[in-house]
């Protein structure tokens, strides 16, 4: 009996720390929400009189936050004002959402020229995420809900992203994640998979034969904006029974020349690039968009 009370005492006192934790969090969230551009500058004071905060719990909440970059001390003055973090994450968040609004209408003509699903991938910390997919109409379907998580060295949609890493990138995701087996032909050695990133990056584009999940094949693209640096990847998936190994050359086409379309809405130039990586996958993306828009 002893040991039940202790256990009850102990996940009681659990709950109300996290109970503690949570409200925690939701006063400091609330604190960022008060500035706003009529009153881009706020004292603790000030802070407690639109909140109700204590003094003391304001003060305490504002110093976290500025120990994490969310706020800062205006210099001689008793004023804070939104630090470079909150700016930082709104310039993400920004990105992120212009990005899926202007890659949306490419993906769903890619989507109805290829007859397959489609999906737009970001790099997420060592992870890739699916950021929005276009699902197809036919009896076998492919979904991948925004939000889900992805390995970077596995499947066409992420390897794009990683290709396009830099290759100290390479080594702290692997060293992070590992390279785990999904299928028999998942790349789990890291040479081999470095050795493949860099195909990819002289070719423009990936190609994925079952890697992440038996019976689906994939090709992917990456997205650049206009300083060149990537941003996203668009890449084609569907059953094996419907994209052969022969379709791949016509598909990475498409994929390239969608791919490019999404880049140069977003300010892609391709003499950026160019000055950035030199003859590497970026002026092959140029290229094969060059050549079939001869065909």
């Amino acid at each position: 009996m002893a040991v039940i009370k202790n256990l009850s005492h102990f996940e009681n006192t659990l709950s109300r720390m996290k109970n503690v934790i949570t409200q925690s969090l939701a006063n400091g969230l609330r604190i960022l929400l008060t500035f706003d551009s009529s009153s881009p500058l706020l004292t603790v004071h000030e802070i407690t009189e639109q909140l109700g905060y204590s003094q003391a719990t304001a003060y305490r909440l504002v110093r976290t936050l500025v120990e994490f970059g969310f706020l800062r001390q205006v210099t001689g003055r008793p004023q804070y004002a939104l630090g470079l973090e909150t700016v930082r994450l709104g310039l993400i968040g920004q990105e992120t959402l212009n990005l899926s609004e202007i890659a949306l209408p490419f993906m769903k003509e890619l989507s109805s020229r290829t007859c397959e699903a489609v999906l737009l991938t970001v790099v997420d910390g060592t992870q890739g995420m699916c950021l929005a997919n276009i699902e197809t109409e036919g009896p076998i379907r492919l979904s991948l809900k925004p939000g889900t998580s992805l390995p970077l060295h596995s499947g066409a949609s992420t390897k794009v992203l990683m290709a396009y890493l830099g290759e100290e990138d390479w080594d702290r995701i692997i060293k992070k994640e590992g390279l785990k087996r999904f299928t028999p032909n998942t790349i789990t050695q890291v040479e081999k998979l470095k050795v493949h990133l860099k195909e990819i990056r002289r070719k423009g584009y990936a190609v994925s034969d079952q890697e992440v999940d038996s019976g689906v094949r994939a090709v992917g693209a990456p997205i650049f904006d206009g300083s060149g640096k990537l941003v996203a990847g668009l890449s084609v998936a569907g059953p094996i029974h419907r994209i052969s190994k022969k379709r791949f050359r016509s598909l990475s086409q498409l994929v390239v020349q969608y791919a490019q379309k999404i880049s140069n809405a977003l300010g892609y130039s391709p003499k950026a690039i160019a000055a950035r990586n030199g003859e590497t996958g970026q002026n092959k993306i140029g290229r094969l968009y060059k050549e079939r828009r001869k065909r």
